[in-house]
């Protein structure tokens, strides 16, 4: 099908965020593709997926979501803005959901995770290529070459926080691929491929220096492991083998004075040991006031946001914005731009999505789930932890992992 050729090329361009003809993404631009072709594809081959377009379990939240969001756009500043900004919340909970599900109905989730990690892949081997060599492949394909990021890498995404994010969703993903193969010595090879690949995404993640990221991974393994009792003994030896090689590579890189770690891992100066330092004496201060700050607003008017223009970080330019920096929740943020019936709807996507993600962690022993759909289940607790530390709402990536869970559960209720 066409639909299914275009969705998986776009997933596997989709860390080409910045690569943006006609000013949307490339990605982007084939989803749409993709939605079209498979619009008409059900409307005449697969009858059988009509279904997928109207029954969302959403669409009431969708509702209050537009409802608010229509509201708060007499206070808009750029009601064409606004609007861009709601079509794009509307777009993901419904058309793609349901194009996303029409894919994991027939069978696709596998390829799409798989062209997924690729992508996170080819980011992260950017970030290490440009750190190892002194190269700016990252800032080239990003566009972000004169972007202050304070010694971070970014990749091709254009921003340390979304590297990191893009990565934790990948790598866990990743785990999930090697934890579905049986070790023998026949997939030795397949499974080594595999822990390569998930020891260059870690260390993307590393240089990304992003503490939302690390916080992230580490919420996602554990879910992870503790989803199934095989997967926990599995887990436990893989963190063995991938600790151990990343040792060896230390090691390695000390003897030899390699440039490729080196000064990385001075205890004193290590990205970790920044990140905490960069929260402790800034982010964390900088986001608490902005909140007050935001929180002010809402109690002012707490039915009606001051418009959806107003959304970080594609709204209108900072210097239009009404307060100081973005806002880093996209909860709070939805109530200061959107007003109470967006942040209830908003709320109730939270609240249904993770005890979706909860219920597959719950009867994975008892139903012998896949590693890969839980690892979906444990990418998705990473993406509700993540999101209350960021500003970004209409994120592919984000949705691409939510709507495959969501797409799996309905189809096997």
């Amino acid at each position: 099908m066409p639909s299914t050729f275009l969705f998986l090329l776009a997933t596997l361009l989709l860390s080409l965020n910045l690569v943006r003809p006609f000013d949307l993404a490339i990605s982007d631009w084939l989803y749409f593709a993709a939605l079209g072709f498979a619009f008409m594809e059900t409307f005449s081959v697969e009858r059988y997926h009509a279904p997928c377009w109207w029954r969302n379990r959403f669409l009431w939240a969708v509702a209050l979501i537009l409802f608010g969001a229509i509201i708060s756009t007499i206070n808009s500043q750029d009601w064409g803005i606004a609007l861009v900004e709601i079509i794009q919340q509307v777009f993901v909970i419904t058309l793609f959901l349901s194009l996303t599900w029409i894919m994991v109905r027939r069978n696709k989730i596998t390829p799409i995770i798989s062209a997924f990690i690729l992508s996170g892949v080819f980011t992260a081997s950017i970030v290490v290529l440009d750190y190892s060599t002194g190269s700016r492949y990252g800032p080239a394909l990003s566009g972000a070459s004169n972007v202050e990021l304070w010694g971070r890498y970014a990749g091709t995404l254009g921003h340390p926080n979304k590297q990191g994010y893009f990565l934790v969703l990948t790598i866990l993903l990743s785990l999930g691929h090697l934890l579905s193969i049986k070790p023998t010595r026949a997939t030795l090879l397949p499974r080594l491929g595999w822990i390569a690949l998930i020891v260059i995404q870690v260390f993307g993640i590393y240089l990304s220096g992003s503490m939302t990221a690390y916080l992230g991974l580490l919420l996602g393994v554990i879910a992870l492991s503790l989803s199934s009792k095989s997967i926990f003994v599995k887990a436990a030896k893989t963190f063995g083998v991938v600790v151990g090689a990343g040792m060896l590579v230390i090691i390695f890189s000390l003897v030899y004075n390699l440039v490729l770690l080196g000064g990385q891992f001075d205890l004193e100066n290590t990205s970790v040991v920044q990140a905490f330092d960069r929260v402790q004496t800034y982010t964390a201060q900088s986001r608490l006031v902005i909140y007050d700050q935001a929180w002010g607003q809402i109690i002012r008017n707490p039915w009606f946001g001051v418009g959806y223009d107003q959304i970080s970080p594609s709204g209108v330019t900072t210097t239009s914005r009404l307060l100081d920096h973005s806002v880093h929740n996209p909860l709070l943020q939805i109530w200061y731009t959107g007003g109470l019936f967006a942040f209830i709807g908003w709320l109730a996507i939270h609240v249904m999505v993770g005890w979706m993600a909860l219920g597959v962690i719950r009867r994975a022993d008892h139903n012998a789930l896949s590693p890969l759909i839980l690892a979906l289940a444990a990418a998705t607790f990473a993406i509700l932890l993540m999101d209350q530390f960021q500003d970004t709402i209409y994120t592919r990536e984000k949705w691409l992992v939510v709507s495959l869970l969501v797409g799996w559960v309905c189809s096997h209720e």
